[in-house]
């Protein structure tokens, strides 16, 4: 057994030893159109200044602020500024241009009078008796006001929405660099186990961990997913681990990690060379947790069987392991408080499943979902996702902040 390896620890240290143990992934070059969802692992700057150029901001007419102050109200229309043009200069002082909202400010005028506030006669725009006095420069987005050239607009490690997509393109980057997602394969062990399209006979059950892991990973654009199973046998959990060996990056098995007599994942693992980190997380649900890292460094873990467990253990460790392998700088959970008084911990953490709402306050409130037991998928479908109460809590009332973890 490997010096390092632990057995039951606490949730905080299965955290230390899941980041320790997977390193970044690689990087690669995307065209934005490819790039929606995926971890950004470069920042985005800005090329040049923003705006680059006075730009006009309402639709209206352009003239000097000097003219009107002289008393003038009526202002002969010179010609049209529109946005795509390079800059126009009138030829007299006392005249307009009209203007078209994101044009170039023309040059040798600074007031921006909108359209609502003027009336065109042959030609000529006058002000109404009831226009604002113009201001220099108010209608008119000032160039570099938003940021400077070479300012980091979206930074490294954010997960690239439309918004930074549309950064990305204004600051003409057709291409950029995001983090290379894993291949994943996942095994589902156990006799009792037969296809979702089966009638499963009174003593079987259908598969439905290796659908949830794979949701929530697709979900977080983790999409390179294989979905096995193999049966509570050696030599057959053997040959489908050797069929997987080298074509993934990661490893994701749920059941058999117990203290059963067909519990065999430890063991074959072992004998496969994957050197074992941790068994066993004082929790609940979730308490035989096992985790360990193939001789080719891919991380595996092995989760239990049953669907709360599998639940909690992939959204409480495995997908956030992942996500800051992949440079992610954000965090899977959220607070949110109490609603009603929680049943105690014990002397392990536990994971209650939850219903999310807002209260009148804008309070993001978690109300307990009643269940029987880690096998109790039914309840944890009703649920918006769990929360963690540490161990050694007799007593958590209304009102106390914990952490959030969503499906």
């Amino acid at each position: 057994m490997d010096m390092n390896f632990r057995e039951m620890i606490s949730p905080s240290e299965a955290d230390a030893v899941l980041a320790s143990a997977i390193p970044r992934y690689a990087q690669v070059t995307l065209p934005l159109s490819k790039a929606q969802g995926r971890i950004l692992r470069e920042p985005i700057r800005a090329d040049r200044a923003q705006p680059p150029f006075d730009r006009v901001a309402m639709d209206g007419i352009a003239f000097a602020f000097s003219a009107w102050e002289k008393g003038l109200r009526r202002f002969p229309i010179e010609g049209a500024q529109k946005a795509g043009e390079p800059a126009r200069k009138m030829r007299t002082p006392e005249a307009c241009l009209e203007v078209m909202t994101g044009c170039v400010m023309p040059t040798a005028v600074d007031c921006v009078v909108p359209m609502e506030e003027i009336s065109i006669e042959d030609g000529v725009a006058v002000l109404r008796n009831d226009a604002s006095a113009p201001v220099p420069f108010r209608h008119v987005h000032r160039a570099g006001a938003d940021c400077p050239a070479g300012k980091v607009l979206v930074p490294e490690g954010v997960q690239l929405t439309a918004a930074h997509i549309g950064a990305a393109a204004a600051f003409g980057m057709k291409d950029v660099k995001v983090a290379e997602t894993p291949s994943i394969a996942i095994v589902a062990t156990g006799d009792e186990l037969v296809d979702v399209g089966r009638e499963p006979l009174p003593h079987q059950i259908r598969k439905s961990n290796p659908y949830a892991i794979e949701a929530a990973l697709r979900k977080r654009l983790i999409e390179r997913v294989t979905l096995l199973h193999a049966r509570d046998d050696k030599a057959r959990l053997r040959s489908t681990l050797e069929g997987v060996r080298g074509k993934c990056d990661v490893l994701i098995l749920t059941g058999g990690v117990s203290m059963g007599k067909t519990d065999y994942v430890p063991g074959v693992l072992l004998d496969q060379g994957v050197r074992p980190l941790f068994h066993k997380i004082r929790q609940k649900p979730g308490k035989p947790f096992w985790f360990g890292v193939g001789a080719s460094g891919i991380p595996v873990f092995a989760l239990p069987g049953n669907p709360a467990s599998v639940l909690v253990c992939l959204h409480r460790y495995v997908i956030p392991v992942l996500r800051r392998a992949l440079g992610w700088t954000g965090d899977e959970s959220m607070p949110a408080v109490l609603a009603e008084d929680a049943p105690p911990s014990g002397p392990l953490a536990h994971f209650l499943p939850v219903a999310c709402s807002y209260d009148t306050e804008g309070r993001l409130k978690a109300r307990w979902v009643e269940n029987q037991g880690s096998g109790d998928f039914s309840a944890w479908a009703r649920a918006d996702g769990f929360v963690e109460l540490g161990a050694g809590n007799d007593e958590v009332k209304a009102g106390t902040r914990v952490r959030l973890w969503r499906w």
